[in-house]
């Protein structure tokens, strides 16, 4: 049986992960390509997400020196895009959208609805939580104020055929109970 015949082919993941953080996706595809590798960007932001939080931020871009021009604005605000959104919630949407632009923060009107939304959504959970918190408060027990089922019973015979008519059976009623007793 003759032996197989093995080209060791390069594993494009490794090559990603050989390659520093600070390329973008493009830029490892052309070097890959010049190793005889063939794969697209999206392969790198694939292999570079890697589907846990841990990886992902370890595989962050570092800025080069022709983006840190760009990058400076957002370090100096060192906010997110949804802190300055809340920052700014006396402005209209397009206003907002408008002042990051000119902090160097690209973001459209449709994530500030967004952010607005979802705060909203979270304080209206926070009410929810309070409400049901109240409610199986233990029940602080009431006086009766209300008569007995008989005298309850005796108001509403009344309310139906009308006072008169009640005391008239009543006092029949009560003449039964007396000539029984002896009374």
């Amino acid at each position: 049986m003759p032996a197989k015949k093995t080209t060791k082919t390069p594993n494009k993941s490794a090559f990603i992960r050989s390659q520093p953080a600070s390329l973008s996706g493009p830029e490892v595809v052309a070097k890959g390509k010049a190793a005889g590798i063939k794969f697209s960007s999206q392969l790198v932001y694939n292999v570079r997400g890697g589907g846990s939080k841990a990886k992902r931020g370890a595989a962050k871009k570092t800025p080069t020196a022709k983006s840190s021009a760009a990058v400076a604005p957002k370090a100096a605000s060192a906010k997110s895009k949804a802190d300055f959104v809340r920052a700014h919630a006396d402005l209209s949407p397009k206003e907002i959208v408008a002042a990051a632009k000119a902090a160097g923060l690209k973001l459209g009107v449709s994530y500030v609805y967004n952010v607005r939304g979802y705060d909203k959504s979270k304080t209206k959970k926070k009410r929810a939580t309070r409400a049901t918190a109240v409610r199986r408060a233990p029940a602080v027990r009431r006086p009766i104020t209300t008569g007995s089922k008989a005298e309850t019973l005796l108001r509403a015979v009344a309310a139906e055929i009308g006072l008169g008519r009640a005391m008239e059976i009543l006092s029949a009623e009560r003449a039964m109970v007396r000539a029984v007793i002896g009374g």
